[in-house]
């Protein structure tokens, strides 16, 4: 009988969890992991900083080694010493052969140059002569190019001589030509080397 009054009696219960009681730990573990989280890793990243962190941030007053380089490269401008005294260049100047600056003019000096003459006016010619070979024969031509009543290449002046001057003149008319067109051929040693077209008029 005591065995089946014992099985009727009220049992104790037995303990449980409160279901909202574990819903509001969690939340509040979650909050403080949300929290307590990004604070770690700031703490992480400050603890080992990156390369960048390293490298970083040259100010203008930092003494950077650019500017030692620059100091080494005006340095070295300044070791060549500079010459006392300058080269000298001597430059050989290469003198013209043959018969050259060979001009007409109507006047003994040479200083009224002309090619147009007057019937009445005498014509010189003047001309520097370099002979490479030494000989010096110049022979001076006048003849007619186109004059009116007259041959072509007709001669009227006609001269060979030896000169020893470089400097040269010669009177090739007294003003007798008749209007037309003239050359004067100018020879070095029997080879034609200058000539010189000259009009005369009325």
């Amino acid at each position: 009988m005591t065995d089946g009054a014992n099985e009727n009696a009220p049992q104790p219960q037995k303990p449980h969890l409160n279901q909202n009681l574990v819903i509001a730990i969690i939340g509040a573990v979650a909050t403080v992991m949300a929290a307590v989280i990004p604070w770690v890793l700031d703490r992480t990243s400050q603890v080992d900083p990156t390369p960048i962190a390293i490298q970083a941030t040259f100010t203008a007053e930092a003494p950077l080694e650019a500017t030692s380089t620059a100091e080494a490269v005006i340095t070295s401008t300044e070791i060549p010493a500079t010459p006392t005294t300058e080269p000298t260049v001597t430059s050989t100047p290469t003198a013209e052969t043959g018969i050259y600056n060979a001009f007409l003019a109507f006047d003994f000096d040479g200083k009224f140059i002309e090619t147009k003459f007057k019937s009445g006016q005498p014509i010189y010619v003047f001309f520097t002569i370099n002979d490479p070979l030494g000989k010096n024969i110049v022979r001076v031509i006048v003849s007619a190019v186109d004059v009116p009543g007259v041959l072509a290449d007709s001669e009227f002046y006609n001269t060979i001589n030896e000169y020893k001057d470089p400097e040269s003149k010669l009177n090739v008319s007294q003003g007798g030509l008749k209007p037309g067109k003239y050359k004067a051929q100018i020879l070095l040693n029997n080879t034609l080397d200058e000539t010189i077209e000259f009009t005369v008029t009325e």
